[in-house]
């Protein structure tokens, strides 16, 4: 995973100009209003500390693109990283494209999790997750995972394997999510999840930032299952 924790800290942290602009608005009235050289020589200093704090206050700002582009960037390898998880050779997992959905988790994995409201209005959060199935002749392989963008080492994986006939259902559904933003307001994240049942009662979900480019795989996935599930 190639994560710029330190980058990415700074697109999730509040930043105000408050102060640049009040040692701003300081330095003019005493450059204006004070006619003593030393006055003016203060006032001066001043506004360029203002103009100094706010450059350091948003200069390399993380945008929305950059977040994203981050996340991808982690998952790039996950298939590879999946089928070694698994023990599994690719040779054994070809009866159909393997699905993969992955998009912001916006609970904890261990330490917190910060959530912030993009330009483009979509809600991104410090931490994302993702699940990685292989189809086999008898069963279905899955794994997930979850990761911080913004603290090293803080991760959580699984692996687990389930019998075609024990599937009961492959599905996605809107989901709704109650987080306090980097703001600390109380907002209602809507998003889409992927999610797996068994007849143990037991189900493995993944949230999905794109449900277009996984609607194909997920068809094929529970055309397969269904076949299997008669089959048997």
């Amino acid at each position: 995973m190639a994560i710029n924790y330190e980058r990415n800290k700074k697109y999730f942290k509040q930043s105000s100009p408050k102060a640049g602009i009040i040692l701003i608005i300081i330095g003019i009235i005493l450059t204006l209003i004070l006619s003593q050289t030393a006055a003016i020589f203060i006032g001066l200093l001043a506004v360029a500390g203002g103009i100094a704090l706010l450059y350091f206050t948003f200069a390399g700002k993380p945008t929305d693109a950059d977040i994203d582009s981050d996340a991808a960037s982690a998952i790039a390898d996950v298939k590879k990283r999946a089928l070694g998880k698994l023990g599994l050779d690719e040779d054994e997992v070809k009866l159909i494209d393997p699905v993969i959905v992955h998009g912001y988790y916006y609970k904890n994995i261990a330490s917190g999790v910060q959530v912030k409201q993009g330009k483009d209005r979509v809600f991104r959060s410090s931490n994302y997750e993702g699940i990685v199935l292989f189809f086999s002749e008898h069963q279905l392989h899955a794994y997930k995972f979850q990761f911080s963008l913004v603290t090293p080492q803080e991760s959580r994986e699984q692996t687990d394997e389930y019998f075609y006939k024990d599937i009961v259902s492959v599905s996605t559904q809107s989901e709704t999510f109650q987080v306090r933003d980097i703001k600390n307001i109380q907002q209602q994240v809507n998003f889409e999840e992927f999610k797996l049942t068994t007849t143990g009662g037991t189900s493995i979900t993944s949230s999905i930032r794109d449900e277009g480019s996984v609607s194909r795989v997920i068809s094929g996935a529970r055309t397969l299952i269904r076949e299997k599930k008669i089959a048997s």
